[in-house]
């Protein structure tokens, strides 16, 4: 196997460029005081050069290690008694979780509608599952793959946008929930506790088990804590360091040629996303009115973007870090392995067979 040190050299000068705009960029916004802004600066710094055709992106292994290090400082957040409160709330989490069927085959009904993108592209552009899950259905069934990415890349950046800036200056009244322990900083444990989160987190990702980089840490330290062991704070930096691995990954999408080729789409994909988040906040409305939660938890919770992306939301605003965690486990499980049989089942009804592309 030769090493191609032409790529190598390409990929460095791709990482220098994203870090060269999104550190001053992440700088800037956390010296002005706004949400979220290690990971909004660099995003918007990165794709802002990627579609002048400047290409920047992601550092290697940037995605896992930022994942290992929000799962280790998420997951002294689950106590006993915080897991009482997820138990009692189940029923909640499985109305938020079907609600996302809902919302998105409606969605894919508008988007068909009016983009004119087929039925069965336009339904798994709209279900807000993981985007890499619902590609790789969309390439599984056929269906075009172009705004099935573009839809879920909008998605969840205008989410990680615009729902931090709507909790911290539309109004809404954040209540910081008693979840976060009172544990000091300890560096020679969260040494450790990274580097055995990062070896079990790898190993799961080799055997396909969805976000392992996150999940593995999080189920790691959360059975750590039940047992009564007290670990460690990570410290903000560290968290920092995370938001902007992911604010780069984030930026990174916004291929030039790309988002140019399918420049036409893009308005009914941005229609699509407000919709379905407008829909989602509508039932967190709902939950909140019939129970407990504070509307500003299930606004995140409820929220259709990514695992990692929402926990560093609730996580930065300091509202119920597990109940989110929670309620999106729960709706990227079902909604990823359920997908697939609600597309087969509904066209069945329709007639039409769900192995072969529509005809126009």
């Amino acid at each position: 196997m030769t090493f191609n040190f032409e790529n190598q050299n390409q990929r460095i000068v791709y990482v220098a460029r994203a870090l060269a705009v999104g550190i001053p960029s992440g700088a800037v916004l956390d010296w002005l005081n706004t949400p979220i802004p290690w990971m909004i600066g660099p995003m918007v710094a990165v794709a802002t050069l990627n579609l002048f055709g400047i290409r920047s992106g992601s550092i290697p292994y940037g995605r896992q290690t930022g994942q290992i290090i929000l799962g280790s400082a998420v997951s002294i957040y689950f106590t006993p008694s915080v897991l009482a409160v997820l138990v009692t709330n189940s029923g909640l989490i499985f109305l938020a979780t079907s609600s996302a069927f809902i919302i998105g085959g409606i969605g894919a009904l508008i988007m068909n509608k009016i983009s004119g993108v087929n039925p069965k592209s336009a339904f798994f552009a709209s279900i807000p599952g993981g985007s890499m899950a619902m590609t790789n259905l969309a390439d599984k069934y056929n269906a075009q793959l172009p705004p099935v990415a573009v839809a879920h890349s909008l998605r969840i950046s205008i989410l990680v946008i615009v729902i931090p800036y709507f909790m911290n200056y539309g109004g809404i009244s954040i209540e910081i929930l008693p979840y976060k322990p009172d544990l000091p900083t300890d560096y020679y444990v969260i040494t450790f506790w990274l580097l055995v989160g990062g070896i079990l987190g790898q190993l799961s990702e080799r055997l396909n088990f969805h976000n392992g980089c996150f999940m593995t840490p999080i189920i790691l330290g959360a059975g750590l804590t039940i047992y009564g062991f007290e670990l460690s704070l990570v410290p903000e930096w560290m968290t920092d360091f995370a938001q902007l691995m992911f604010g780069i990954i984030l930026g990174e999408r916004y291929e030039r040629t790309f988002f140019t080729r399918y420049r036409l789409f893009i308005p009914f994909a941005i229609f699509n996303a407000i919709f379905i988040i407008v829909a989602s906040i509508c039932v967190a409305l709902l939950i909140a009115w019939n129970s407990n939660i504070p509307i500003s938890t299930l606004i995140i919770a409820t929220a259709p973007g990514g695992l990692a992306e929402m926990t560093i939301v609730a996580q930065a605003l300091e509202v119920g870090v597990p109940l989110v965690i929670a309620f999106h486990i729960a709706r990227i499980l079902v909604v990823n392995i359920g997908t697939q049989y609600i597309y087969v089942f509904a066209m069945r009804v329709l007639g039409k067979p769900p192995d072969l592309p529509f005809k126009d």
